[in-house]
């Protein structure tokens, strides 16, 4: 993998807990984003990609749970790995976590050693979802369609999940659009359509572009055509 740090998003309104669980992520080199305040982070997961998640279930409205729900809702955060943490030995505790879209479960008290196998069992979906969100600079053209507008740009970079559109104007965020995206060149060009999302502005000709419909050949098209080059950039010959 690359040298940028993963980013971690630690979630409890217990200052102590936030912060055991931060030193463990910092001593392990990583970017830990300590929040105590539930409603605070919700509006990160709505704005913010983050690599890997702690939330503790018994917090003030939005608790644990429906982090967990609004993540796996939400384009950024759909696959991301969460941690649920929970003070409540109840039966069904677990359950409901999992239900909502954790991945892995972490009764408290904890110590460091249980908090790092954890966090070791979770280091195989971070690094897969790392790939899958990777950006890879290339230029495609693609024409992006929104109602009366017709835009031909080109792609400042991809990923698997979205693509940054340089243009001679930029959609406002929210906009739905059609996407026609042409892949490398010559003979060798492959043609993928699809559907998505204007989720930021980056200045008055840029805008980013969040992936959310394409058939499963045109999916398959994407990937044959970004697999090399997110590989090469990040290393590795897994599969994404």
């Amino acid at each position: 993998m690359s040298g940028m740090k993963l980013r971690v998003l630690i979630v409890d309104a217990d200052q102590a807990s936030c912060e055991a669980v931060q030193a463990a992520m910092a001593a392990s080199n990583l970017e830990a984003v300590m929040e105590t305040s539930s409603s605070r982070a919700a509006e990160f997961l709505r704005k913010e990609k983050y690599d890997a998640m702690f939330l503790e279930m018994q917090m003030p409205s939005p608790d644990g749970v429906q982090l967990a729900k609004l993540a796996r809702g939400s384009g950024m955060n759909r696959r991301t790995p969460i941690i649920m943490l929970s003070g409540q030995n109840a039966p069904d505790a677990m359950s409901k976590a999992f239900e909502a879209g954790a991945n892995f479960f972490l009764f408290k008290p904890f110590d460091r050693g249980r908090l790092m196998r954890v966090w070791r069992a979770a280091h195989g979906p971070i690094e897969q979802e790392k790939r899958r969100f990777h950006r890879v600079e290339v230029a495609c053209r693609v024409t992006v369609q929104s109602g009366e507008d017709t835009i031909e740009g080109k792609t400042v970079d991809m990923s698997l999940q979205g693509l940054l559109v340089e243009s001679p104007k930029s959609l406002p965020v929210g906009s739905q659009v059609r996407l026609r995206l042409e892949l490398g060149g010559g003979v060798q060009k492959t043609v993928v359509n699809g559907t998505g999302k204007v989720v930021r502005q980056a200045g008055p000709t840029r805008m980013g572009v969040e992936l959310d419909g394409l058939t499963g050949l045109d999916a398959e098209r994407l990937q044959s055509f970004l697999l090399p080059l997110i590989l090469k950039s990040v290393g590795g010959d897994g599969l994404v």
